[in-house]
């Protein structure tokens, strides 16, 4: 009797969702890590990956042109959940956490009334840098701690299960507002059960053991060998694309709710010579996908260029929710109203990206028909006519020369220059000084008191040498009396210690080197 009794329990169906408002649609937020928008069908991918993702996408909004502020996971998720671009939260290295000076959207959405649930599946999503602030329910599956490693990254099934575990603890009629994250996309490609043979079958090529950017910038994959980690790659969307459908179908049963979908980044697949992210700043890496639909929410492409730090403004406005986004523009109105037929004008939106990932340090700057790729370590800019060649696989920067140092001003211009000298020395950096036009790898400039200069990257260590000691200000305010002076509108980043557990199974991910 008792076993049939366990039986009868391992069987029932779970619960049902809590019902919820009509008046105040839930609002699902699905991050697919390392998704490239030209592997989804609506995007134009021929292969079959996203049947699901491309039905909603038609009778919603999508965004042709939407971009990404960083080629890696931790910075890109800042962003996207703040509206605060990279060099305002801070979070752009391991070692660095979100400033708690900027507030992330479940905060916003906390204070306005809504339950908020989140559940993600890696560690630069995680409590330990920050992400689980204003969440009444936060799961990382452990992986903030030394007990998990992060190869064993749960897969798209197990996080929705476990939102739908939280949602069925809320109360009838509340709002929620759900994030999710999902790691399947990302190295290693290995979808569960049949779907590691829907384009590929199984043992006709043996899985590559990812190893760096670098190694394989020296030594690139065949292309045959190519071709199968791409087929992995799709196998890992389609498997996804299938668990959102279920997912969807058991929320909207009982829930109205409004779904956005994005990516923080893509995956380069030898267009630059190499296999992996983070080490460059072209269209493969930083051209992401962002679909929106649901309750109100337009059926519509929208060709204008928006940026990942657009997302939670323009949420938190489709709920009536406020949130100090300081870098992002709501975008609600084009979502509810239609998008303007003409360009809206203005600022270029998503203009600026960077990495220093490694040993990178590079700033994408965009214009509407150009985008220039400075790389000041090696003092090499790259600059791509996207209306002739929108994969930006040709430099033209020898044969377009007037475009080329329009865009270099125009970089240097918008990384400002927020160091002020109060003392008159020497300043050194070991990143890159930008001062008047001049750049000066390492710094080693001597500067009179009231000079201005910037530092790339944001947290690179400036110091400063008068008639005393040196005077070392990277990575934190200075105060009165110091010898430079920090005007920028950044937040101070809080500092994170990784373990050594931490550490090398980030490098099996090819995350650290």
């Amino acid at each position: 009797m008792t076993s049939l009794l366990l039986l009868a329990a391992c069987s029932r169906a779970p619960a049902p969702l809590p019902e919820g408002d009509p008046a105040r649609p839930d609002v699902v937020l699905l991050s697919i890590d390392t998704l490239r928008s030209d592997h989804l069908g609506t995007y134009g991918y021929e292969r079959d990956t996203s049947p699901f993702l491309d039905a909603r996408a038609a009778e919603g909004t999508q965004f042709n042109q939407s971009w990404s502020p960083a080629p890696w996971t931790l910075p890109t998720h800042g962003t996207l959940l703040t509206g605060a671009l990279p060099w305002t939260h801070g979070a752009i290295e391991d070692g660095l956490s979100l400033s708690s000076e900027v507030e992330l959207l479940s905060e916003s959405y906390s204070k306005a009334g809504y339950a908020t649930i989140g559940v993600v599946a890696t560690l630069y999503v995680g409590r330990k840098f920050g992400f689980s602030r204003g969440f009444d329910k936060f799961h990382d599956f452990g992986i903030d701690t030394e007990k998990k490693n992060l190869q064993e990254s749960p897969d798209a099934e197990d996080v929705f299960k476990q939102a739908l575990e939280f949602a069925r603890e809320q109360e009838p009629g509340k709002p929620i507002f759900l994030f999710l994250h999902v790691y399947d996309v990302h190295y290693p490609y290995d979808a569960p059960g049949m779907w590691d043979e829907k384009f590929d079958r199984r043992g006709r090529r043996t899985d590559l053991k990812y190893r760096s950017y670098k190694h394989f910038k020296k030594h690139p994959p065949e292309r045959e060998q190519m071709d199968h980690q791409v087929a992995q790659y799709d196998e890992e969307i389609a498997y996804v694309d299938h668990e959102l459908e279920a997912l969807h179908k058991t929320w909207t049963e009982r829930r109205p709710a409004i779904f956005t979908v994005v990516a923080d980044h893509g995956e380069e697949f030898l267009e630059r010579g190499s296999w992996g992210h983070a080490h460059t700043l072209f269209p493969e890496q930083l051209h992401v996908p962002w679909i929106t639909w649901g309750p109100g929410v337009q059926a519509q492409k929208v060709d204008h260029r928006v940026g990942i730090e657009d997302v939670a403004p323009t949420l938190a406005s489709l709920s009536g929710v406020e949130l100090a986004a300081p870098d992002g523009t709501s975008r609600s109105e084009w979502l509810k109203a239609g998008a303007p037929a003409e360009s809206p004008g203005g600022k270029v939106a998503a203009q600026m990206a960077s990495t220093s990932r490694f040993d990178t340090n590079k700033v994408r700057y965009a214009t509407e028909t150009h985008d220039l790729v400075w790389d000041f370590r090696h003092g090499h800019q790259s600059l791509c006519d996207r209306v002739a060649d929108p994969a930006c696989l040709k430099n033209v920067a020898k044969s377009d020369r007037e475009t080329l140092s329009q865009l270099r001003g125009e970089t240097e211009q918008y990384i400002g220059a927020p160091w002020e000298v109060m003392t008159p020395g020497s300043v050194t950096t070991d990143g890159v000084l930008l001062s008047d036009g001049r750049v000066s790898p390492r710094g080693g400039q001597a500067m009179e008191a009231g000079a201005r200069f910037a530092v790339v990257p944001l947290d690179a260590k400036v110091k400063h040498q008068d008639a005393g000691p040196w005077s070392e200000l990277g990575g934190k305010r200075p105060v009165d009396g110091d010898p430079l002076k920090l005007t920028s509108k950044a937040k101070e980043a809080g500092s994170v210690e990784l373990s050594q557990e931490e550490r090398e199974a980030l490098e099996a991910l090819g995350y650290v080197q």
